[in-house]
């Protein structure tokens, strides 16, 4: 599977389902975590899909990649906070925090916010961008 049929066959469907049902956990988790791959997959197309690439180099590509992608950040350190439970990391004030999915009510859609990040508003904005990038185009 190459970048554009996994946007096409799996974050673009799921995409789909989370807007049919913007109340439903599982949707919005599974477009959020699948959403968050798609970098790894640009960083495997940019080297033409080699047979074999490092797990530092890929890492390192699809970090760069994040970086270019507008609210590809903010995904990714929500993605790793649902699919990690807890997330350690430098708050503004110099000290440690930890952002927790813990909070998250399947049936309150107030509670789905990561440290101050908007879920919802997070996977639309990653979506918006993923549309514009021309190599997802559909085949």
């Amino acid at each position: 599977m190459d970048a554009s049929d996994f946007f096409h066959n799996v974050v673009k469907p799921n995409y789909d389902e989370f807007v049919r049902s913007p109340n439903d956990i599982r949707s919005l988790w599974n477009v959020l975590v699948s959403m968050n791959t798609v970098p790894e997959f640009l960083a495997l197309l940019q080297r033409e899909y080699p047979p074999y690439i490092s797990r530092n180099e890929l890492h390192k590509l699809a970090e760069e990649i994040r970086g270019d992608l507008s609210g590809f950040l903010d995904l990714q350190f929500c993605a790793d906070a649902l699919k990690h439970i807890r997330k350690n990391f430098k708050d503004p004030g110099g000290g440690g925090a930890t952002a927790s999915s813990t909070g998250l009510l399947p049936d309150d859609q107030a509670t789905w916010t990561i440290v101050g990040y908007d879920l919802v508003k997070v996977v639309h904005d990653a979506f918006a961008t993923l549309r514009g990038i021309p190599e997802l185009a559909p085949p």
